[in-house]
């Protein structure tokens, strides 16, 4: 159905974006990998993050940078704090030779009824909308909901060639998170630990450091947020087992890795992030978004 993908590059139809997402210094390029990198229209390559302003230009440069270099496979929007704005990620929910959606998609696509597009892959949907209620980001295989500290790839491939304006759906989304991301309540003592100096977003630190989340979980030692995801050691683990490990972060900002594995006792969060630091901070592209689902492309 939509066919324009003959190179690692990713289709963009400036008509069809929204005018109010072209708005702002919030735009960044990407390669085939999906890694940000800063609109430079002479091709330059250098790293960009979602959460650095520094590194994002307006879209007339990223689009610029596009047409005019081969090696720049994509276009991202940023999806800035404090604008208002939600990016809704649903993956493989679509076939991309008949458009075909799958009837939990269509349901929530319908529910949101926003602009929506078509994802680089041709088999997921990424939709835009205006939710100031949604604080934080929720995240499970298939569904992902970012209010800030993300960048969508934008193709502009409208989704069933139809054009929806971005609408305030705050009513609508908090219903699909409460439905879809059910909160369990559970009796654990709360870590009173704190992290020196700056606070580090969990979230965006595993996203950063490549790590593979399996899912998100709630009421993990009274986190506010929490994830399993598989340990960095997991193959020092009886028969390279993948389960039992578990980060986290407290309103405080305090964090907390546990691995159930007899090799990893006592390995705590400050282990972890020694061993992830140099992926974070070394500018290393996101291995985290082909991880989850078997390599699909965000």
């Amino acid at each position: 159905m939509y066919n324009d993908i003959t190179t690692p590059r990713f289709p963009h139809h400036p008509d069809n974006v929204p005018a109010e997402l072209k708005a702002g210094d919030v735009w960044v390029t990407c390669d085939e990998h999906k890694a940000p990198l800063i609109p430079i229209e002479n091709g330059a390559v250098f790293a960009a993050a979602s959460t650095n302003p520094d590194t994002w230009r307006s879209y007339d440069t990223a689009l610029a940078t596009w047409q005019q270099n081969e090696h720049i496979a994509g276009i991202g929007r940023v999806i800035a704090a404090d604008e208002g704005y939600v990016g809704v990620d649903l993956d493989d929910c679509l076939d991309p030779e008949t458009g075909e959606l799958a009837p939990w998609a269509d349901t929530i696509i319908s529910r949101i009824d926003s602009y929506s597009e078509v994802s680089p892959s041709l088999r997921g949907v990424k939709i835009w909308v205006r939710a100031r209620r949604v604080e934080r980001a929720y995240k499970k295989p298939g569904l992902e909901i970012y209010p800030r500290g993300r960048y969508f790839t934008i193709t502009g491939c409208l989704l069933g060639g139809k054009f929806v304006p971005i609408s305030e759906r705050d009513d609508e989304l908090a219903a699909i998170i409460e439905e879809e991301f059910p909160r369990v309540d559970r009796s654990y003592s709360v870590y009173d630990g704190s992290v020196a100096g700056r606070r580090l977003d969990l979230d965006t630190f595993l996203d950063r450091a490549g790590t593979e989340i399996f899912e998100e979980v709630y009421g993990e030692r009274s986190a506010r947020v929490a994830f399993k995801i598989r340990c960095p050691w997991w193959e020092e683990h009886s028969e390279g087992d993948v389960t039992g490990t578990r980060t986290g972060q407290y309103e405080s900002g305090a964090l907390f890795f546990i691995c159930e594995h007899a090799h990893c006792y006592g390995r705590s969060w400050q282990q972890f992030r020694a061993l992830l630091n140099p992926r974070v901070y070394l500018g290393r592209p996101s291995r985290s978004k082909a991880c989850r689902g078997g390599g699909r492309l965000r």
